[in-house]
């Protein structure tokens, strides 16, 4: 099984949503089932997801969970960080899953 990070499975999750519609309406409506089965895992019943869509004329932007300094991840944190991709939901455009691209882009309003 594969390691991934929040972040990491939030651009896999959206990148899927945005090139298919009835999985971006499935993520809308039960975000957590989606999560667990693309993740090919049960997800800790203490985790909520919640699912926003940004529009043309509101933006959001999502802070990450940090840790408290010497603070020990709990084994829901840790189960978070693994991860592997389930095949409930089947998408063509999987490439780079698992890379890491960096790129230097602004943001156009």
């Amino acid at each position: 099984m594969s390691e991934m990070t929040r972040g990491e499975v939030n651009d896999l999750i959206a990148n899927f949503a945005t090139k298919n519609a009835e999985y971006k309406q499935s993520l809308l409506t039960d975000p957590k089932k989606v999560v667990s089965m693309q993740l090919g895992q049960e997800l800790p019943d203490t985790l909520a997801i919640k699912v926003v869509e940004d529009s043309a004329e509101v933006m959001h932007m999502v802070l990450p969970y940090v840790p408290e300094e010497g603070a020990e991840l709990s084994d829901a944190d840790l189960e978070m960080v693994a991860g592997g991709k389930g095949n409930d939901y089947e998408c063509s455009h999987n490439q780079g899953v698992g890379t890491h691209v960096e790129v230097n882009a602004g943001l156009n309003l």
